[in-house]
């Protein structure tokens, strides 16, 4: 291996390490500072302004790397897989695992820094609609009102079981357990 090679992954490693503190640090502290970054991803000041000089840039990169966890995700669950249930499940689940991301990327300080962060969602969310839509077609989840509305609920059912749990109102268990059962139960057509 090169010393350019084990340098790029050293690199990489730091910058995975700086973003990973942001993301934990910000779903929990929005205004953390770069110095608590630092400190959280256990590198030094000057390591973390050579990646990210400003606190703008390091809120991009963060809104950059969870829209690309949460693409993961969506693929991942493959939602065109199986019954409009078992492919609910997954998305719900993967969803829940991706909470710190969720906090940061619905967090109101951060739609501010991207205009066009909302769209960016959509167009990641875009399979969860066909998985909707599939399920309305099919009979599973209520026709009475729109895969848009269905989405909505989604989302907020998801985000109030991870808000619980970051307030230390629930476990992770017992949010995802009334995330599922919530989201399950309310979608179903009669």
């Amino acid at each position: 291996m090169s010393s350019t090679t084990r340098e790029s992954g050293s690199r990489n490693r730091t910058r995975r390490a700086i973003l990973d503190a942001a993301i934990t640090l910000l779903a929990t502290r929005p205004q953390a500072s770069l110095a608590e970054v630092a400190e959280a991803a256990e590198v030094g000041r000057s390591t973390l302004h050579r990646y990210f000089p400003e606190r703008t840039e390091l809120l991009s990169a963060v809104v950059e790397d969870s829209l690309a966890q949460l693409t993961v995700a969506v693929s991942t669950a493959e939602l065109h897989r199986g019954t409009p249930a078992e492919a609910l499940r997954r998305i719900t689940h993967a969803y829940f695992e991706l909470s710190p991301v969720l906090l940061v990327l619905f967090g109101e300080h951060l739609i501010d820094t991207r205009k066009d962060l909302i769209g960016d969602l959509d167009e990641v969310d875009a399979p969860v609609f066909e998985l909707l839509e599939r399920g309305q077609r099919e009979g599973y989840f209520d026709n009475g009102v729109s895969a848009e509305w269905l989405n909505r609920v989604l989302w907020s059912v998801v985000y109030t079981g991870i808000a619980a749990c970051a307030e230390g109102a629930m476990t992770r268990h017992a949010a995802l357990e009334s995330i599922t059962r919530t989201v399950e139960r309310g979608t179903r057509a009669d």
